[in-house]
């Protein structure tokens, strides 16, 4: 470690040593964000400490700005009867020619509110119609975040109202105290299951996504009040966009880092008209496992690669857009037995099993954007995607002779297709509409040895609690309606509709938002929907011992959501944000038992092994605040805090504290840079996270003495809660600019503090007692190195 950081710091200081500061050229594009013609005429203007300059755009909104001096610039639009649009924190480097695609939202601002309304642009959502809960990010927001590993899941741990899951290892999400199973991944307007690698079956997430951050262009994310396009979402969305390529000018990019390879390369195909984008990322973790170097945990190896790529096609009219896009991943994690028999502690399971969980996916797609006329557009997607995951678990005796004790299989095809229909009615009125169908072939299997000890596994019968296999169809179809009242006031409403055909069960969703502009620089907005879910599909196929499927009617999962939202900007280039909400859950799986206290969504990934009614409800309530400056002045920072309280009822109506009723997360995320010469900078940056802990269900100590397992204690579900979660990451780069060279050295060090945290409760049934597991990574430094060229 100590080698490589002093190369670090040599490195850095002899690449300052060289060249003058070279220049950059900038292209883009100005549309309209409701009907996405192109606006002719814009005025564009970019700035620096010591540069300043203006261009027109084209009759075909294009615009071309030359010997731009690399570094951070702030870029200005405005068009008359738009808002004015301001990016201030733009990176320009010597290599790579950047291509902007800049929407303007309709809109006359007074020329004394100019400044301030320019300085929301970068925190307000790419999707209009989100008014609440809702933020954009943006690809190198990602590699910025210290050990955020380029995933928009881990970055998203920064926001308010967002804790990581259970094990610090994986990226799955907790949002206002809302189980993972309830986030939405959806990706140039398609739903896309778990796209993760070491995907985890039934949940939203994994080990770290399959995106390369090298495709993602300014995306949104979503903890609630979703408008009335998302659906099949309980408590977040991701709505990720892919960049094109660039048109004019061919570019590479390679990056070598402890944690593997990244290979990238764009340019024109047709100049001008058409371009290319492909990524490929292969992990070198388990080379490191092979040398004894543990990053993710303990005994724990991991392998991924994935490819990505977009094509684009503009017509010679400037009417359409076509687009194929793919992304695909192969992965597989193992957890080793402790290699020695002799020092392998009894009852204690981890330690002599060995588990192997294969996970791949992908994905490919067309898209086709239409504009029939000036104040309309059309989005048609299709895409094919497929995912499969396997769980292969042994249990090894004295002589390591193997005991196959669970398998488990889940392969989900799907043919996807939507259609989105948007038009300008009147200069105050757009409606939007679409439809989203999935066409799902599915096989599940899981059988398995329930266990009391690694003692007696050889004596218990195999059980098969997941059997299923077919089509299925899903259905979506939604429409929503945006008027502004005067100019400041607007509202939207409009609704959902989701079907799935395996039990006919249906949900229609109400959703309407008011938010009211009482000055330029504030905001505040009102929301209310009924949002739906269908359960995870294996869920349906539970098969009893008689060979039926008592859970095949189960109805979706749904929650009243309300949310009341205040967001204040200032000409610091700063936003402060208050958001309280409401969100009562009903029809969640339990036993039809007045003395059990199961609740599906106490749980991050699972399902039902087990006859179940959707009898279940929950209530979510909280409010999370955040202070947050944009990258301005060489800086930014994002500070949040959030109180929540997350509780659910069963058959007895009796109240209960959630699994992930945390009660109180905290983050705080900054950065600081420091420009050199030649065009170089020096970048330091570090992330805080302080959560309450999660929690657990004591066990009754004699009951389980007896019966040689984990007997929970009597109503003592999820009464007592681990230790705080607490993390510190930190990160310091280099950024520099040579002519035909650029890049960047940095140093993410994940953990600086090397605190394990709680991970679960595991129960020991040789000494009949509990315990709290801490595992997990510590201290990861992650070096890397990056060139462009």
């Amino acid at each position: 470690m100590k080698k490589n950081f002093t190369l670090f710091i040599l490195t850095l200081f002899h690449i300052c040593a060289f060249g003058q500061k070279p220049t950059q050229t900038i292209h883009g594009i100005i549309t309209d964000q409701q009907t996405l013609q192109t606006l002719p005429g814009a005025t564009v203007t970019i700035s620096s400490p010591n540069y300043k300059n203006s261009v027109i755009s084209d009759s075909a909104g294009k615009f071309t700005l030359t010997k731009i001096p690399v570094g951070r610039v702030a870029i200005q639009v405005q068009y008359i009867g738009y808002e004015p649009y301001s990016m201030p924190d733009f990176l320009v480097t010597s290599t790579k020619v950047p291509y902007l695609t800049i929407s303007l939202s309709p809109g006359a601002i007074a020329t004394d509110e100019v400044i301030i309304s320019a300085s929301k642009n970068a925190f307000e959502p790419l999707n209009e119609l989100s008014v609440v809960s809702t933020r954009s990010f943006t690809a190198e927001e990602t590699e910025r975040m210290p050990a955020g590993i380029n995933d928009p899941a881990r970055a998203a741990l920064s926001y308010p109202g967002v804790q990581r899951g259970q094990d610090d290892t994986e990226n799955q999400i907790v949002v206002r105290g809302n189980s993972p199973i309830g986030i939405l991944w959806r990706l140039e307007g398609v739903d896309i299951p778990n796209p993760n690698h070491f995907a985890i079956i039934g949940s939203s997430g994994g080990g770290v996504s399959v995106f390369s951050a090298q495709l993602i262009a300014k995306s949104d994310f979503s903890t609630g009040g979703f408008s009335a396009e998302y659906g099949n979402a309980l408590s977040g969305a991701f709505d990720i966009r892919f960049r094109n390529g660039n048109f004019e000018n061919r570019e590479n990019r390679f990056k070598l880092s402890v944690l593997g390879m990244d290979f990238s390369t764009e340019g024109p195909i047709k100049k001008g008209r058409s371009s290319y984008l492909v990524n490929y990322r292969y992990s070198t973790l388990g080379l490191l496992s092979s040398m004894g170097i543990y990053l993710v945990g303990e005994r724990v190896t991991n392998n991924f690669q994935d490819l990505s790529f977009n094509l684009t096609f503009r017509s010679k009219s400037g009417k359409s857009v076509q687009t194929v896009f793919g992304l695909g991943g192969l992965s597989e994690e193992r957890y080793l037995p402790v290699s020695d028999p002799n020092k392998r502690i009894i009852g204690s399971a981890n330690q002599w099993e060995d588990r192997v969980k294969p996970a791949n996916m992908g994905a490919m797609g067309y898209t086709w954007t239409y504009l029939p006329d000036t104040r309309s557009y059309i989005k048609a997607v299709v895409a094919v995607m497929g995912s499969d995951i396997q769980r292969m678990s042994d249990t090894l005796d004295l002589q390591d002779q193997r005991f196959r004790f669970e398998t488990q299989k889940y392969t989900d095809k799907r043919l996807v297709s939507s259609v989105t229909y948007q038009r300008k009615l009147t200069n105050k009125t757009v409606l939007k509409t679409g439809l989203i169908f999935n066409q799902i072939f599915f096989d599940f299997y899981k059988n398995t040895i329930p266990r009391t000890s690694v003692n007696d596994i050889n004596q218990i019968q195999r059980k098969t609690s997941i059997q299923g296999s077919g089509q299925t169809q899903q259905l979506q179809q939604y429409v929503s309606l945006h008027h502004d009242i005067s100019p400041k006031l607007s509202v939207n409403a409009g609704y959902h509709f989701l079907m799935l055909m395996t039990n006919k069960s249906t949900s229609l969703e109400p959703r309407v938002s008011l938010q009211l502009k009482p000055t330029a620089n504030q905001r505040l907005s009102l929301a209310y929907g009924l949002h739906g879910r269908i359960l995870p599909l294996m869920a349906y196929y539970f098969k009893d011992s008689l060979g039926n499927y008592p859970n095949l009617n189960l109805k979706m999962l749904k929650a009243h959501h309300g949310v009341l939202a205040y967001h204040l900007y200032t000409k610091s280039k700063m936003r402060f944000s208050a958001e309280t909400y409401v969100q009562r859950l009903i029809n969640v799986p339990i036993k039809p038992d007045a003395t059990a206290t199961y609740w599906m969504l106490n749980n991050s990934s699972d399902f039902p092994e087990f006859a179940t009614v959707s009898k279940g409800k929950g209530l979510n309530y909280g409010l999370d605040l955040s202070l947050e400056k944009l990258f301005s002045n060489s800086y930014y920072f994002l500070v949040t805090g959030s109180l929540l309280k997350s509780t659910y009822s069963t058959l007895t109506g009796l109240s209960y504290n959630s699994r992930f009723n945390t009660g109180f997360s905290t983050s705080y995320t900054g950065g600081k840079e420091f420009p050199l010469k030649n065009g170089g900078i020096l970048q330091l940056g570090m992330r805080y996270l302080l959560n309450g802990g999660f929690r657990y269900t004591p066990f009754d100590q004699t009951l389980s003495g007896i019966q040689g397992s984990f007997v929970p204690l009597e109503n003592g579900d999820f009464s007592q809660q681990v230790p705080a979660y607490k993390r510190l990451d930190g990160r310091i780069a280099y950024r520099y600019n040579r002519k035909k060279l650029a890049g960047n050295i940095s140093l993410d060090v994940q953990n600086i503090l090397n605190r394990i945290n709680a991970t679960s409760i595991s129960y020991n049934a040789a000494t009949n007692s509990t315990k709290i597991e801490y595992r997990g990574s510590g201290f990861v430094p992650v070096l890397s190195f990056q060139f462009d060229f």
